[in-house]
């Protein structure tokens, strides 16, 4: 029996290049584990379908060339400039919170997803936790709102509600690893200010709102 590969520092696994042959988006790697970067695009493009709910709609449509579209082959092309941006609003829950998908690419801090470390990130990952704080049971209302908790609705609003994470849970640690790794690869997305949505649709709330460096500013570390 051959031994196992290890992610983080092992290229031979066929995810690699077929992850970089996959990313929607020009990579910033530098300093970065090439075999996590291209194992992670793998997971997020290929698997988890991440910018099926996380496209930014104030950015364009998910796909500049959709594949359901007659004409367009698949698999289609995926729309780089809302690439995991977030902003996709799904429903208004209880307690009047309208939920939103986050921002997953990096902020001017260099860190993905809000700029959470790799450890907030499995905690999301893992448990749900939401570290925005953005919709916590009333009465205590965060920034976007509140999610009735106990006794009206059985929901707990400490945790996220629409994100898959009670099945993304169970990803293991290099993988886990490997999607926070090419999330910091990809390019930022900003939301600095109320941006023109479909019609119907409710404000972008303030925690998608991120500044990305300056484009001649040096990769962060």
């Amino acid at each position: 029996m051959s031994p196992p590969v290890r992610a983080d520092s092992d290229n031979s696994d066929s995810r690699v290049q077929k992850g970089y042959d996959i990313a929607p988006v020009k990579l910033k790697t530098k300093g970065l584990n090439h075999a996590l970067v291209g194992i992670g695009s793998y997971l997020v493009n290929a698997q988890a379908d991440c910018n099926g709910c996380h496209t930014s709609p104030d950015y364009g449509p998910e796909y500049s060339k959709d594949p359901t579209f007659v004409g367009n082959k698949a698999p289609g092309v995926v729309n780089p400039a809302a690439y995991l941006g977030g902003g996709t609003f799904f429903a208004t829950f209880p307690g009047g919170a309208n939920i939103f998908t986050r921002n997953l690419t990096p902020d001017i801090t260099g860190l993905p997803e809000g700029g959470h470390t790799l450890d907030q990130f499995i905690d999301i990952m893992r448990a749900g936790h939401d570290y925005d704080l953005a919709h916590p049971p009333c009465p205590a209302t965060g920034a976007e709102g509140c999610i009735l908790g106990p006794p009206a609705t059985p929901l707990n609003g400490n945790l996220l509600q629409i994100m898959p994470w009670p099945t993304f849970s169970h990803m293991s640690n290099d993988d886990l690893k490997a999607i926070y790794e090419y999330l910091k690869a990809i390019p930022c997305i900003a939301h600095q200010g109320p941006v023109p949505l479909p019609p119907g649709t409710p404000a972008l709330p303030s925690i998608l709102y991120q500044s990305c460096p300056a484009p001649d500013a040096p990769d962060p570390k």
